[in-house]
């Protein structure tokens, strides 16, 4: 690569070939370690017309010809990186300076990392002539790594207290659980006596620690009365960092002000989790004494919201066995109480991706509630039963099968269908899968029984459950009877195969695509009758396989009558100008051939083929 890239930058071109040929470079995954030798000489070279592409390809990673790490910044194009840093910073380009100056800092130790940006976050603010400099000065140096100490937050909100404002929020330091720093105190006072609350609250919340704030939201509820204002200020209180004694705190003011303070717990009970000892994970220090105060006080509110969230999952499975358990209270009060049990207990969301917490019951307490109260095991407790690598769940399973009980044991199905059995329950999941198997297979394939049911299943199935479709097939007999043993049947109900295209699961979707892309009559029909579905998989990424199975389908739609072909054809055409260099192109243009020679109708002036040959006699030739 660095010969390749030497070579290029040397070559007498235009700034379009240049810009071609790097491009092209840029495929190679080690085009980006040498960002220390392209980079310079593209901003030499004309920075505006190449900023696109040296940010798109910019990366720290910095490694010499024969693939060792340096510090560029060190090495031969030192100069050439401190030019480049320079002209960023004197045209004011952000992006650009920011990514440069965090690559050079990182060449440095910590502490004189962290000193270097905190003097120069000042030095920089006070040369800013106007309040727009000083904005544009606190971008140029907002790296994500950077925190400051309260005196370069002091001389920042005596510089400008409006523009540095949300540079001090962002930059505040992190406080670990059991960690003691700096309260900001003066700060803090400073932003209190000018009415900004908003800045007192976030520099509280951030750098407290735990007697502190239990000894402050103790006084809250001494001197606060209304509550509402003390819901408010105690929220305006709570720390950003982990508590372990979060619950103590919590029994205290539970204790000192009742219900007042319930809003505020049920929005912070997440403060309350497990800890780690000796023995093992345990419940959180105070875990008890809140749980038994409001089932004492009857704050089911609390109560199941505590369980949910911040229980050991054996405390939550004995909780709801105990309710299952309980004949003496009214089964209606049991199932209410029941009900405040079921749900996830928190949630992570990032783009693209979305977790959530539940928690878990085992086989016996499973069974025992759907031996009295079904119809929740069937709805709101459904997730608590999904079986993995924790359960098989066999004995709830086996009371479904006596039941019959379609709707949970499709449910059940879905989960059993997605698992390898691993070692340790091995026997334990072949009785489940031999047992599910068992119910499926003879159900009757007339009238779509099987189908319908089959495609329940299937369409249960979490998006990115599958990851090892052979492994799969090979030690899961449901999941081969669901997948490979029951195309005909799945084919005779086109209900099911429409459940199956609109599967969040990939793996359906591709028996979906198989199952129409056969040839025959039955799958052509079929086909036509989803194309409002199958037409989106042109724009859609999928693998290369699955995407020619899609294609197939497609083909077969086409080919089932002119009308489907007339709305195909034109969403064909406008596929070919996907970027996507992966996309099989190749492919497409045989999907469109074959749409064409089906319907010649449909061909535009450019597609219509001419034949040339000799002349005929008697043509003047």
């Amino acid at each position: 690569m660095d010969a390749a890239l030497r070579g290029v930058l040397s070559r007498t071109q235009s700034d379009e070939e240049l810009r071609a040929a790097l491009e092209e470079l840029a495929r190679r995954p080690a085009f980006r370690s040498f960002t220390w030798l392209w980079g310079p000489a593209l901003h030499a070279r004309d920075r505006v017309r190449f900023r696109p592409l040296m940010l798109s390809c910019f990366s720290p990673g910095s490694v010499t010809a024969d693939g060792k790490w340096q510090n560029p910044w060190l090495g031969e194009n030192s100069s050439a990186l401190e030019v480049w840093l320079f002209d960023a910073d004197r045209a004011d380009d952000v992006e650009m300076f920011r990514r440069l100056l965090d690559w050079k800092l990182a060449g440095l130790r910590a502490p004189r990392q962290a000193e270097f940006w905190r003097t120069e976050v000042v030095r920089r603010v006070q040369k800013a002539p106007t309040r727009a400099a000083r904005h544009t000065e606190l971008a140029k140096m907002d790296i994500g790594w950077g925190r400051l100490d309260e005196p370069t937050a002091l001389a920042l909100d005596a510089l400008d207290a409006e523009a540095a404002r949300p540079f001090i929020l962002e930059h505040l330091p992190w406080r670990g659980p059991r960690e003691r720093q700096p309260m900001w105190n003066t700060l803090r006072e400073r932003a209190q006596a000018r009415g900004d609350a908003a800045l007192a609250s976030a520099l509280y919340r951030r750098c407290v620690d735990e007697p502190t704030w239990c000894r402050d939201a103790l006084a809250l509820a001494r001197t606060v009365q209304s509550p509402a204002e003390l819901v408010a200020a105690l929220k305006a209180h709570h720390p950003e960092a982990p508590m372990p004694g979060a619950a103590r705190l919590f029994v205290e003011l539970a204790e000192a002000r009742g219900r007042d303070v319930v809003p505020y717990l049920l929005g912070h009970l997440q403060a309350v989790a497990p800890r780690w000892s000796a023995l093992g994970r345990k419940d959180a220090k105070g875990f008890p004494e809140l749980l038994a105060l409001a089932r004492a006080r009857d704050w089911d509110d609390v109560w199941g919201a505590l369980l949910r969230t911040s229980a050991m999952a054996e405390t939550y499975d004995a909780e709801v066995l105990r309710l299952v358990q309980d004949d003496a209270s009214l089964p209606a009060r049991t199932r209410r109480r029941l009900l405040q049990l079921a749900g996830a207990g928190g949630e992570w969301n990032l783009p693209g991706l979305g977790l959530a917490r539940v928690q878990p019951l085992t086989d016996a307490t499973a069974t025992a509630l759907y031996a009295r109260f079904p119809e929740l095991v069937r709805g709101p407790f459904r997730m608590h039963v999904a079986s993995g690598w924790r359960a098989a769940y066999p004995k709830l399973v086996m009371r479904a099968l006596e039941a019959n009980d379609e709707d949970l044991l499709d449910y059940l199905a879905s989960r059993a269908a997605m698992h390898l059995p691993a070692t340790g329950s091995a026997k334990e999941w072949e009785k489940v899968l031999d047992a599910l198997a068992a119910h499926y297979e003879p159900l009757p394939k007339e009238g779509g029984v099987f189908a319908r049911r089959a495609a329940n299943a299937l369409g249960a199935l979490p998006a990115h459950s599958i990851w090892t479709f052979d492994a799969l097939m090979e030690k899961n007999r449901l999941a081969r009877l669901f997948f490979l043993r029951s195309d005909d049947f799945y084919l005779a109900e086109p209900r099911a195969v429409r459940d199956l295209l609109e599967a969040p699961q990939i793996h359906v979707q591709a028996l979906a695509f198989r199952l129409l892309g056969r040839n025959s009559a039955k799958a052509r029909e079929v086909a036509a009758q989803n194309l409002d579905l199958l037409q989106a998989t042109l724009l859609r990424p999928l693998h290369r396989r699955t995407r020619h199975a899609a294609f197939d389908a497609l083909a077969n739609a086409a080919a089932h009558g002119v009308e489907a072909a007339r709305v195909l054809v034109p969403r064909v055409r406008d596929a070919f100008a996907l970027p996507d260099s992966r996309y099989p192109k190749e492919s497409l243009m045989a999907l469109l051939a074959r749409m064409l020679a089906r319907w010649p109708e449909l061909r535009d002036t450019a597609e219509v083929p001419h034949v040339f040959g000799l002349p005929a006699k008697g043509d003047g030739a």
